[in-house]
């Protein structure tokens, strides 16, 4: 393990991040109610704060509220917009496992920025890296490790 990923914890729990339900419902203009309502259905869920019994959201639910909002937003009906919210809350996650994994570091190669994705083929011969051009669009090299070695 080389560069930026020694700096950050292999596990990196976001859901230790906590927010009190006025902090939720202010930050995704959605009523106390609704969030009540959406709880009582199973949609999202609470963790009740021992000192308080106020109820507090992690970051995983907090993502839920910001997409089932957005897809009511859209025309959606609460369930359809549940249903795909946790979806979309499935594939975040496999993405953040991904994204733990295959990021290595950020280096430069020609005077530029990239972002290190580990090793491109099995024999562990050449490495995959991605960039974003002024366009902002993601161009990918693959550099052979003898050759970027010299």
């Amino acid at each position: 393990m080389s560069g930026l990923k020694k700096l950050f914890p292999q596990k990196i729990d976001l859901n230790r991040l906590i927010f009190k339900i006025g902090e939720v419902s202010k930050m995704m203009d959605v009523s106390t109610r609704q969030l009540r309502y959406w709880e009582q259905k199973g949609y999202i869920t609470s963790i009740r704060d021992d000192k308080s019994r106020s109820r507090v959201f992690n970051m995983e639910n907090l993502n839920k509220v910001t997409l089932i909002k957005h897809y009511l937003d859209k025309g959606f009906t609460l369930t359809a917009a549940n249903e795909t919210a946790s979806e979309n809350i499935a594939k975040m996650r496999y993405l953040r496992r991904f994204m733990m994994n295959a990021f290595e570091d950020v280096e430069t190669i020609d005077g530029q920025p990239v972002v290190n994705l580990g090793y491109f083929n099995d024999e562990k011969t050449s490495i995959l890296y991605a960039s974003v051009d002024e366009n902002d669009e993601i161009k990918y090299r693959v550099v052979d490790i003898k050759k970027k070695e010299k």
